[in-house]
């Protein structure tokens, strides 16, 4: 029989049993690290738009085909602190700017390796952190300088396009163009003339399987993919009552029964109801409504009367579309089945039932009039390519969002991660403290992402980066990588249109380097014992107790 071991003198005999906890630089960061690389090499595949997707199932069974590092790591069950850390700033990131992630990620991964080789060389932890502190200030304050473009005109198609296209592509290399377009339209569309602030919810998207990318297009209006319930399925000019609640009878919640002492109670309690309906019907009719949306319950007899007096009955399944259906005919809902007021009434030019390949959409068209609501509806062959297409329209709506806030533009291609490298670079070399070796790495570590870019398309690494620095280091700070090229080559990325927003990279540098310098920070790490049941039963016959309690 093994000896039992007491736990370690200290912190831990104070500590619960099962609790762990760890201490020193070799615990709590290097072995951490370790776990941290292999995930950013995980990542580093997604970068750019030659990057590739993940596929991913969480617990659920529920698969996710995406590039996005904040989708892939909130599904992932992560337990590592460190790796948890990392997956808080990546969905910071994306709640903030909505792009941008992996960015995050890859940065503040190699800003860790740099350091560990920094702490293993002997340079103290407190020089390493006011380096990579000195450096992010240095870096967000050369930033402003980089800027090459400005968005001027936000309702130009065009212009908006153009600058779109870069966001857009990272997901969808290929379809960039076409896809960027799409969104500029969806958003000019929405755009307030009054000069209100952008809602992103007023851009609608409708995934319908089959076709091609080049199937995709703009409608100013809602399309819901549901079915007509009634007879009727096209109303031209539509007067449109919204009702939350169920379209029917009302019922009590509890259950009940009906005595009946003959057969002419029970007739006339059922023609009583039926009348009470029709009744209903004819006052909704009255008030001048032709079509009915509602996001409850349908009953038959209520379609039944509504069939008779040729209104058109939709049944929404969701809230939000609800919502959004009110925005953007003009009408308000309404709790209960009563005739709506004129002002609560919407309109809309045509609403018609149609066919979008083998799938059924209900159209709300405004056939060009000015609607607070667009519709995007993408075609793609799969499920996987549907959901990318989601992803690059969700990027470029939240980029377009943010640039009504700060319009100014970053050079993109590795441009502006190539530009702060070399000034960076500079100020370490004359830097006269040890904190020079800090700013040094945080300047390597920021050359790693255009040579991830490179990577990804498949170009020589050491060759590319040669020649971007021997650029770069003779002013031409718009020179980025040509990433469809066989060989080694740069552009201009001004001109060729690559373009990053300014606040997506001033706010993913600052992000990754405050949870660089808060890991760093870490001397200790308690973990408490996981609540719940015991384990599943195995093989083991002490399967229900934690290794540190076996004697």
């Amino acid at each position: 029989m093994a000896a039992h071991v007491p736990p370690a003198p200290g912190l831990p005999q104070m500590l619960k049993t099962g609790m762990k906890f760890f201490s020193g630089l070799q615990e709590t960061l290097f072995s951490n690290l370790t776990a941290c690389k292999a995930l950013v090499r995980t990542l580093r595949t997604c970068y750019g738009p030659m990057g590739h997707n993940k596929l991913v199932v969480n617990h659920l069974g529920k698969s996710f085909h995406t590039s996005q590092a904040a989708t892939v790591l909130r599904e992932l069950e992560l337990e590592n602190p460190v790796a948890c850390l990392l997956r808080t700033a990546a969905e910071a990131q994306e709640e903030e700017t909505g792009d941008g992630t992996n960015f995050v990620i890859l940065l503040a991964g190699a800003l860790l390796e740099n350091a560990e080789k920094l702490l293993r060389s002997g340079v103290p932890l407190v020089h390493v952190r006011a380096g990579y502190e000195m450096a992010c200030k240095e870096a967000l304050r050369l930033l402003p300088g980089l800027v090459c473009h400005i968005l001027k005109r936000p309702r130009d198609v065009d212009e908006v396009m153009w600058v779109l296209q870069t966001i857009v592509g990272s997901k969808v290399f290929g379809h960039q163009k076409f896809l960027s377009r799409l969104v500029a339209k969806a958003c000019v569309s929405v755009m307030s003339q009054a000069g209100a602030a952008f809602n992103p919810d007023s851009i609608r998207i409708c995934k319908v399987p089959g076709g091609g990318v080049a199937d995709s297009r703009v409608l100013e209006g809602m399309v819901i993919c549901t079915e007509a319930e009634g007879v009727v399925k096209r109303v031209e000019r539509a007067h449109i009552a919204a009702y939350s609640c169920p379209f029917g009878p009302a019922g009590l919640e509890a259950k009940n029964s009906a005595v009946f002492q003959n057969a002419a109670q029970m007739k006339d309690f059922g023609g009583g109801e039926e009348k009470l309906m029709e009744r209903h019907v004819q006052a909704i009719v009255t008030a001048g409504v032709n079509t009915v949306v509602i996001g409850g319950k349908l009953d038959d007899m209520a379609l039944f009367y509504a069939n008779k007096y040729r209104i058109m009955v939709v049944r929404l399944r969701s809230r939000m579309e609800l919502q959004s259906l009110c925005r953007a005919v003009g009408a308000t809902l309404q709790h209960s089945l009563v005739p709506p007021p004129p002002e609560a009434i919407g309109h809309c030019r045509r609403v018609y039932m149609s066919e979008i390949g083998s799938t059924a959409v209900v159209v709300f068209s405004q056939d060009g009039a000015a609607c607070p609501v667009a519709t995007l509806i993408l075609r793609g062959a799969t499920p996987e390519m549907l959901d990318c297409l989601e992803e690059a329209v969700h990027d470029g709506i939240s980029v377009y969002q943010i640039l009504g806030s700060d319009p100014r533009l970053l050079p993109g291609s590795g441009a502006t991660e190539m530009a702060l490298s070399v000034r960076l670079s500079t100020l370490g070399m004359y830097y006269p403290g040890s904190e020079q070796y800090g700013i040094l790495e945080f300047s390597q570590a920021l050359k790693t992402l255009p040579a991830t870019l490179a990577e990804n398309a498949g170009l020589p690494v050491n060759e590319v980066m040669a020649k971007m620095e021997v650029q770069h280091q003779l002013g031409t700070q718009n020179t980025g990588i040509k990433l469809v090229a066989e060989e080694a080559d740069t552009i201009n990325a001004t001109k060729e249109g690559l373009l990053d927003p300014f606040l997506v990279k001033y706010r993913a540098i600052s992000l990754a380097t405050q949870v660089t310098v808060t890991l760093l920070g870490v001397s200790e790490i308690m973990v408490a014992k996981k609540s719940g049941g015991p384990k599943p039963r195995g093989e083991n016959p002490n399967w229900d107790k934690e290794p540190d309690m076996l004697e």
